[in-house]
């Protein structure tokens, strides 16, 4: 059952009040273990430190993380707010998106995530979070014996549904597009003008600062049967599997049990955490301790994203 995050709650550390500091770098500059609370955690909501527009989020995010600026590969279609800064995401509003790492399909992702938000929705909206160590723990043995010896392989089909590999790739060159496959790892065949891709990754990763196993995927969320709502899923399921915009299957490439997904789903739900966003607020997460989703939503919303430095499954 999701919990709700507030100053009462067992996670209240990981709440920074900015009463009495003249920005989260000041905050930071006096707390020296801020590091340690992150990691304890896997994540730090800063409020009421008066971040209101992407300039002010832009110098933040130098004392939160080493900011990157490669995306290549989305998922999800952003926008560009500054050359380190974008939309958290342009999906659907009425649509959830199902817990998940970000980029934890490719070769490299981020180690930090950090979101500011600018304008709460008027209902709905919020970033639920949860943490991966507690979630594989709550996975059956078997199942993560499973991935843990295949691994998880992720498909891509851009034939005119979901992103297009212009916009996931950021270019309209064939052979850039090519020339990125090749070098990260991707399979990858051209049908035209249409691309189909498969790359295999990890279920579970060791954090390389805390030592502790998390389970680091996005195997729901890019899986037919974890789409919401359940209209376009059962629509996408009717596609050629050529044809479905992502998909997940283990290493091996069989397809994964609908069961397992909703065991998945299920294990995130009972370590879910979530809040409802307040103007100002700027989130920080460890992208490998914590997964992250979103709630559908009424009204205008705008939270904006900036990502850390690029790990890599091969370090």
């Amino acid at each position: 059952m999701t919990r709700n995050l507030s100053w009462d709650s067992d996670e209240s550390e990981a709440l920074v009040d900015g009463h009495g500091y003249a920005s989260i770098a000041d905050w930071i500059s006096s707390n020296s273990s801020w590091e340690t609370l992150l990691y304890t955690h896997g994540f730090i909501l800063f409020r009421g430190f008066g971040i209101t527009d992407p300039t002010a989020f832009d110098v933040t995010l130098d004392s939160l993380m080493q900011p990157s600026l490669e995306f290549s590969e989305e998922t999800s279609p952003r926008s560009g707010v500054t050359d380190r800064i974008f939309t958290s995401t342009d999906y659907p509003k009425d649509y959830p998106i199902q817990f998940h790492h970000e980029f934890s399909y490719r070769k490299s992702y981020p180690d930090r995530l950090a979101f500011c938000c600018l304008r709460p929705a008027e209902n709905g909206g919020a970033t639920p979070l949860a943490d991966s160590r507690k979630v594989l723990h709550r996975i059956p043995d078997d199942i993560v014996t499973r991935f843990e010896k295949l691994g998880i392989t992720y498909i891509r089909n851009f034939t005119g549904l979901g992103l297009s590999w212009e916009d996931a790739f950021g270019t309209s060159d064939k052979e850039q597009v090519s020339d990125y496959c090749r070098s990260n790892g991707v399979h990858y065949s051209w049908s035209g003008d249409d691309l189909h891709t498969r790359q295999t990754a990890p279920a579970v990763i060791t954090h390389p600062v805390t030592g502790e196993r998390a389970w680091f995927n996005s195997a729901i969320n890019l899986n037919v049967s974890g789409i919401e709502p359940k209209p376009v899923r059962d629509a996408l399921r009717l596609l050629p599997e050529n044809s479905i915009p992502t998909n997940t299957l283990y290493g091996s490439g069989k397809q994964i049990e609908p069961d397992v997904i909703e065991t998945l789903r299920l294990a995130y739900t009972e370590e879910a955490i979530r809040f409802d966003w307040q103007s100002g607020d700027v989130l920080l997460i460890d992208n490998l301790l914590t997964a992250h989703s979103r709630e559908p939503f009424r009204g205008e919303r705008k939270i904006i994203v900036g990502m850390g430095s690029l790990a890599s499954h091969c370090d």
